[in-house]
């Protein structure tokens, strides 16, 4: 109980102590002139009843130390009556509620002003603004001097000269036109966003809420960053094989991606085996395992069924969806698959189609049925071998489920062949407005389909957003938020040439490398440490420097024209 207690609102004689991350203090007064009981749970929490916090003495008082993370529900019991609210404390702050039959269901109010827990994160914002401003201004300024000292004084025949500046421009031109069909910079440049962003939040995303994971329910920052560097490594899926399949017979194609996804395995594991003591609980999956089974089933079904040549000009506008008819049907196939078995599949003692956390959820009607039929699988097949957290921060205690388990890998399959999607797009059409008009429009498709099934809420409607399950509906919003984002960066970088993609694309280049060695060095110094009384601002400085340090190597790999890769 004491454990469960912690997670839910922190209990503390000692007003005294100094205040960590996310706390507060809550001083109760009874004045009641018998015993209360005293049940709290987060807000967050599903359909859930409250967890007991305390009891309190007769005309007494006691000081608790309480969570900021989410709105906190409280509630007292007495033999006649009882009271309830919900109310969001903030970090540091000191907090008072009186408990009195005269004054029933009295307001929390303040004692002690609360600190600004997001002007660490605002001050961190400032300084990369200004960073910013005078690196650019420093180029503009190196530029205008360089030109100074560089340009033609005398001109000898204006005539030549001028045809001289044509040839050079026309040069320039093509030059551009085969920079742009060899390497478009908007990927690289999404892939980094994708890398650095999951760098920094799995270095602890300077203990922000919305830069963590949600707990089950819900989508945050953190839940972006998988899904978007699936998606945009099923882009680059489409554009690839294609290409290869010039020059390369199909099955050594095969082969060659079989190859890449067995190692891509091993290093996942290796990674893995840094958390686990003995090969008894050594964790099977895992994020490289779940990118590189997705990759080499979509890459398998692209190769074998991509066509060389267009079979339907006349039908041009569909013609990235016609052409490719088999490999849809194989997908949808996989997700209604996927969807059977969330919703059919029997699992003992549980309702079909569960989706929540087991734990606290639906008023511990369910503490056993963590993931529904995905955790049910994952346990089977897996047993020890699995992803070991059994504490939930807002459901307590609940059964093991892995999310990158064999259900969640199937709806990564979904995701990289919606970036396949994106990618056909760029080879059968042509202009650029054509292209980013399609992305949008696979925006609002994706994200119209995702607000149905979750009814535009995070826990509602028929399948509730969750990154732990990888829902559907999940799945279709990522992708959706995926196509808005590309769309934006081919716009902004290759079409309109307003932005180099810098400094994201030095990430973007090496992002496999990148990923690994910020596993291998997570807890390693120069790259991290521990503090002894952590804050946001020390836990902001530690995570944005990791991420600094790596995309400092990234640049250096990318002015150096050296890319890693498996």
């Amino acid at each position: 109980m004491a454990s469960i207690m912690k997670q839910a609102i922190n209990v503390s004689l000692n007003p005294n102590r100094s205040l960590g991350i996310d706390q507060a203090y809550l001083s109760i007064i009874n004045k009641y002139k018998q015993n209360l009981t005293f049940y709290s749970i987060f807000s967050e929490c599903r359909l859930c009843n409250g967890i007991l916090t305390t009891n309190l003495s007769a005309e007494s008082n006691k000081t608790l130390l309480v969570s900021t993370k989410y709105p906190l529900h409280m509630y007292y019991m007495t033999n006649l009556e009882w009271c309830h609210t919900t109310y969001a404390f903030k970090e540091h702050g000191s907090y008072g509620w009186n408990l009195s039959a005269e004054e029933l269901c009295s307001n929390v109010y303040v004692i002690n002003e609360p600190s600004n827990a997001y002007f660490p994160l605002l001050t961190a914002l400032v300084i990369l603004i200004m960073l910013i401003i005078v690196i650019q201004a420093g180029k503009v300024i190196l530029k205008t001097i360089k030109d100074y000292f560089e340009r033609n004084i005398t001109y000898i025949d204006d005539d030549l000269t001028e045809g001289l500046q044509e040839s050079e421009s026309q040069i320039q031109v093509i030059t551009n036109m085969v920079r742009l069909s060899t390497r478009i910079q908007s990927v690289d440049t999404f892939r980094g966003i994708a890398v650095l962003l999951m760098i920094f939040v799995n270095n602890g995303g300077g203990e922000y809420v919305f830069f963590n994971h949600s707990a089950w329910f819900g989508l945050t920052v953190a839940d972006l960053v998988l899904p978007w560097f699936a998606w945009i490594m099923g882009l680059t899926i489409a554009i690839s094989k294609r290409a290869e399949l010039l020059n390369i017979s199909r099955s050594k194609i095969i082969l060659r991606n079989f190859t890449r996804s067995l190692i891509l395995i091993v290093l996942g594991l290796m990674i893995n085996s840094q958390k686990s003591k003995y090969i008894e609980d050594l964790r099977f999956p895992g994020v490289l395992q779940l990118l590189a089974i997705s990759y080499f089933v979509c890459t398998m079904i692209e190769t074998i069924f991509m066509k060389s040549d267009r079979q339907f000009e006349r039908f041009f506008l569909l013609g990235d969806i016609l052409e490719n008819w088999i490999q849809w049907l194989i997908i949808l196939t996989i997700v209604a698959a996927h969807t059977l078995i969330t919703f059919l599949l029997p699992v003992a003692d549980c309702p079909k189609g569960y989706l929540g956390p087991g734990g606290y959820d639906t008023f511990k009607k369910y503490t056993n049925c963590t993931g529904g039929a995905a955790g049910y699988i994952d346990r089977y097949v897996f047993g020890n071998h699995m992803y070991h957290q059994t504490q939930n921060p807002v459901y307590g205690v609940i059964l093991r489920h892995d999310p990158e388990g064999i259900m969640n890998t199937l709806s990564a399959i979904f995701i990289v062949y919606l970036g396949i999607h994106a990618g056909k797009i760029i080879l059968y059409h042509y202009y650029c407005n054509s292209m980013i008009l399609r992305w949008l429009l696979c925006s609002l498709i994706t994200g119209i389909i995702a607000g149905f099934l979750c009814n535009f809420s995070k826990e509602d409607g028929i399948i509730p957003l969750s990154k732990k399950m990888m829902t559907i509906s999940f799945v279709l919003t990522t992708c959706s938020f995926a196509f808005l984002l590309f769309a934006i960066l081919y716009y902004l970088i290759d079409y309109k040439k307003f932005w180099t993609g810098a400094p994201f694309i030095y990430a973007g280049t090496n992002s496999i490398s990148l990923y690994i060695g910020h596993s291998v060095t997570m807890e390693l110094f120069p790259w991290s440490w521990k503090e002894n009384d952590p804050t946001h601002f020390t836990q902001l400085f530690i995570n944005l420097w990791t991420t600094a340090l790596w995309l400092l190597a990234a640049y250096l790999l990318y002015k150096k024209d050296i890319k890693i890769t498996v």
